[in-house]
Formats: structure tokens, sequence, C-alpha cells
């Protein structure tokens, strides 16, 4: 090969190098680009609580498909309050969320009264500002789990101790209490009671609901398939919450049962759009 001739081959490697750097460089630029930032409402902690008799397994499939199928936010943290009230946490919730935090509130107690359940969900929130320093959440709830909350809506109203609740879901609530005949009789526990139709609790709920925070915003879902809470009682939160933004809708299948109402996409698909606008 002649002197020239290797000048060339030595130029032509050397563009070729040159050129794979610069494209290699050009596609990382793009693909960090791509990736958008939270928003703010992304980086609120989404807080998950659990129906009558729930436990850490209510929400597990329903994170899973959040976190793995959808990729909405990552299971961070799981907080258990005990029968005495005392907090104990599994996980942490990061400074600089990269998705949005999921976490669990789980009650030692499943079958105790609204009032103990929205008191030690109160400890739970308390714990969130105090050790993490949230200033604002949006509530996911099951069954009894939004009757809990509604309670503890109601009675934090005016707390600066606690985060501020932007956006309240409520599937399958009970607000009219539990409409299966044979509930009182095949469970047991103080909140059996309370889950009646027209009990204390309920009606005090709904006199209460005055102090829900001005601004909330409310969705209700309710499935024409649960045989224990029907659609009439799960929706009427938009008679009890007059003066919040309510939206309340009907998953008509009736294959979905009340415990299968958080194991299906129908109802991620509403909880996403309403939440993060998935």
């Amino acid at each position: 090969m002649s002197f020239k001739s290797k000048r060339v081959y030595i130029w032509s490697i050397t563009l070729c190098f040159v050129f794979l750097i610069a494209y290699t460089l050009f596609e990382s630029q793009d693909v960090e680009s791509s990736e958008q930032p939270l928003t703010v409402e992304q980086q609120y902690p989404t807080v998950f609580v659990h129906g009558y008799k729930g436990t850490h397994n209510s929400f597990r499939t329903m994170l899973e498909r959040f976190q793995d199928d959808h990729g909405w936010g990552q299971n961070v943290l799981e907080i258990y309050v005990r029968q005495d009230g005392s907090v104990e946490h599994k996980g942490e919730l990061p400074d600089d969320p990269s998705s949005t935090p999921f976490v669990q509130v789980i009650f030692e107690d499943n079958r105790a009264s609204l009032e103990k359940q929205a008191v030690w969900l109160e400890n739970a929130m308390k714990f969130l500002h105090h050790e993490y320093g949230v200033e604002k959440i949006n509530i996911v709830s099951h069954s009894m789990g939004g009757l809990a909350s509604t309670v503890y809506l109601e009675q934090t109203s005016d707390n600066p101790f606690v985060p501020q609740t932007e956006r309240f879901i409520t599937i399958a609530t009970p607000f009219q209490g539990v409409t299966k005949s044979s509930y009182a009789q095949i469970n047991t526990g103080e909140a059996v009671i309370d889950l009646k139709p027209g009990s204390d609790a309920l009606q005090h709920m709904v006199q209460d609901a005055h102090r829900i925070p001005e601004g909330l915003k409310i969705l209700s879902i309710g499935g024409s398939g649960d045989g224990v809470v029907n659609t009439k009682s799960a929706t009427s939160s938009k008679e009890i919450f007059t003066g919040q933004n309510v939206q309340t809708t009907i998953v008509y299948d009736n294959s979905i049962t009340h415990s299968g109402m958080h194991e299906t996409l129908k109802v991620d698909k509403l909880i996403g759009e309403f939440l993060w606008d998935q």
C-alpha cells in the first residue's frame, strides 16, 4: 500500500470513529431529553387505604400493575398502625422522587370501628407530615377505607399537622351502608355495626360532611357486579359532599365483585385519568 493510500485509509477510519462518537452522544442526549420531569401533582404521594378485613395484600396487585405495567409510580412505603395507635413503617419516602410515591396504610385491627380507623389514619398522616415533610397527598380507598378516610378528612379540616388532601377516590364505598342482607350475620367486629344502613356512625359522618375542606376533588366508583355495596350506596357521595367537586361513575361489568373492584384494569384506568391524566 502506497503512502498516499495509507493516509486515505487512516483518515477514513478516523472519520468513522468521530462519526460513531458523535452519533452516540446525540442519541444519549435525545434519550435524556425525552424524559419528562414530574409535574407538581405527580410528586404528591398517593395513599392507599384498605377496607374492612383488609391487609397488605388488599392493594398489592393493583400497586404492582400501577408500578410495573402502567409505569405510574413506585410502591415505596408501608405504614402500619397498631391497635394502640402507634405507627411503624417499612420503606422510605424519597426526598426527590423520580415517579409518584405510593404509600399503603395498614391497620392492625382491620375490623375496628369507623371512629378508631379515622384516628389511626390521622396518626399515619401525622407521621408522613412530621417524618417526611409531606404537605399534599392524594387518597385512594376501598370500601370501608373510604368511610374512614371521609371521617378523617372531616376531623382534620383545620389540622396543620397533616398533609392537605388534593384528590380523593372511593372504590365501592358504602356511604349508605352495606346493603347485603347477610353481611352482618357472617362478619364480626365493631365495624359491622357501623356499616349497617342508618348506623349512628354513618349519620354522624353525613352530618359532619360540611367540614370537608373546600377544593377537594372526589371520585366515587361503584360496580354493577358488587353484591356487597350497591351502586346507589357507592355513588351517594354526590349527595353527601354537596359543596365539593364530586364525580361518580359505575363500572358496568357483573363479573367484577366487591373485592374485585381493585383487581380490574377498568378501575385502574379511572384512577389513572383522575389522578394523573394517564
